[in-house]
């Protein structure tokens, strides 16, 4: 579902946000793309040959990057809207879990990566924990892949019913036959659990497995009122943390827990809106920030959150501000959130979180072209005075015009491409409703859904 790709795209007179420390913000330039690469960057370039993508009046961003997100529940988009955490282990773990065939498994996954491309998001961590069988795994491999989106899988737990699974063992198999390519748009994650969640032998054979295949390892980690005090110190000072990890929430860390976390150079992913909502915890943006990391932030669960990451940064961003403003009185030294700071938790911290920083995360000679071109001329979000500050505030899905993966478009003047919607729409409401039912827990009616 991908555009072809050139051997030479040449972005020609786009404003650009780098996020690149050195190069910054570029007023008007040109981006020069050969084959999967970012070649050059620069004002008026001359590429005899190359196809041109006309960016007059569109801002090219990094495409953004989820750093956690459970993508087969497309299906379930909206069922859970006031749910807490409890709600959410009973209702979408142990309820609709366990009624999704492999077939279902597919069609909610490939519709939740289709719509995060359609909203500028290039890259996920696919926190996949719906591997009831190998079926189901191949399924959500199969839609990732059919989607063109860039994707770390982590290969999740099979739920509330195991029915023949090899998990966490069966992560050599698939390093083996499904992830062996060097330049694949899909690599290879463990997603297990901390020692909160687990007994710490069980926890450290799982990530020795992981190592072993030369996976990253994603957890969720330090949630308010799960598991006990101090149990990620213990396991830090044990040596199993390092640039290999990525740990999910972070509510409920310590101070000395956060510096282990810095020091091992562990990332960590924030999940705003499903931690306010669920009772998880506050977004620990502030913690990360003083202990010196970028965090990456994540959607998460779309049964209750936005699937866009413009209300994940915002939630953030105010957040954060709040915080340091009510305690200044008591704290005048703490900082605040920038602007910036932000479109780089939603860029290069999600690149980080899934071990990718070196590929992607901003817009550098070198690095692979994952691109996103939003239009500048839309209402809502005219004019633009700040480049940085129009993406992160006043921009949104609508500006989404063109977005590419790899050097491949994905989308052009704000449609995907390859993809019939309305037949895709088919077969996402029929799944829905084999869901719902096998669930006993129909959906509610709703005119013209189905259309």
């Amino acid at each position: 579902m991908t555009g072809t790709p050139a051997d030479s795209l040449l972005i020609k007179n786009a404003a650009i946000v780098t996020v690149d420390a050195e190069l910054g913000d570029i007023p008007a330039g040109d981006i020069h793309i050969l084959g999967d690469r970012i070649a050059a960057i620069g004002p008026r370039l001359d590429v005899p040959g190359a196809e041109i993508i006309d960016g007059t009046g569109t801002v090219a961003t990094p495409g953004f990057v989820d750093g956690h997100r459970h993508l087969w529940e497309g299906l379930l988009r909206n069922a859970l809207p006031d749910g807490d955490i409890n709600d959410y282990l009973r209702v979408v773990n142990a309820t609709f879990a366990p009624a999704y065939t492999p077939e279902d498994a597919y069609i909610g996954e490939l519709v939740t990566a289709l719509g995060a491309l359609d909203a500028g998001v290039t890259t996920v961590l696919d926190w996949s924990h719906i591997q009831t069988t190998p079926d189901h795994t191949s399924a959500v491999i199969a839609a990732l892949r059919r989607s063109g989106i860039r994707a770390v899988f982590g290969f999740g737990p099979p739920g509330a019913q195991d029915r023949g699974h090899t998990w966490p063992h069966g992560i050599r198999r698939l390093r083996d036959e499904e992830f062996s390519g060097p330049s694949d748009l899909l690599t290879l994650a463990l997603a297990t659990f901390s020692p909160e969640h687990q007994p710490y032998d069980t926890a450290r054979e799982h990530f020795e497995l992981a190592r072993d295949a030369g996976a990253l390892i994603t957890v969720h980690a330090g949630l308010n009122g799960i598991g006990e005090p101090d149990q990620i110190e213990r396991f830090a000072r044990a040596g199993l943390l390092g640039p290999d990890v990525n740990l999910v929430h972070c509510n409920a860390l310590s101070d000395a827990e956060w510096k282990l976390i810095a020091d091992s150079g562990a990332s960590v992913s924030i999940t705003p809106s499903t931690e306010m909502q669920m009772g998880q915890g506050v977004p620990p943006l502030r913690q990360a920030l003083e202990a010196g990391l970028i965090p990456s932030i994540g959607v998460d669960v779309e049964v209750s959150s936005a699937t866009d990451m413009w209300t994940q940064m915002r939630i953030l961003f105010g957040l954060q501000r709040s915080q340091i403003f009510a305690e200044r009185h008591a704290d005048p030294v703490s900082a605040l959130v920038t602007t910036a700071q932000i479109l780089r938790c939603a860029t290069l911290g999600g690149a980080y979180a899934c071990g990718l920083s070196a590929r992607i995360g901003s817009l550098t000679v070198g690095k692979q072209a994952d691109i996103v071109l939003l239009g500048m001329g839309m209402l809502h979000s005219l004019p633009v005075n700040n480049l940085t500050s129009a993406v992160v505030h006043t921009m949104d899905t609508r500006n989404v015009d063109t977005v590419i993966v790899a050097g491949r478009p994905v989308k052009r003047a704000g449609r995907l491409l390859g993809v019939d919607q309305a037949a895709l729409a088919d077969q996402l409401h029929a799944a829905r409703d084999r869901v719902f039912t096998a669930a006993q827990m129909p959906p509610a009616p709703v005119a013209g859904s189905d259309g």
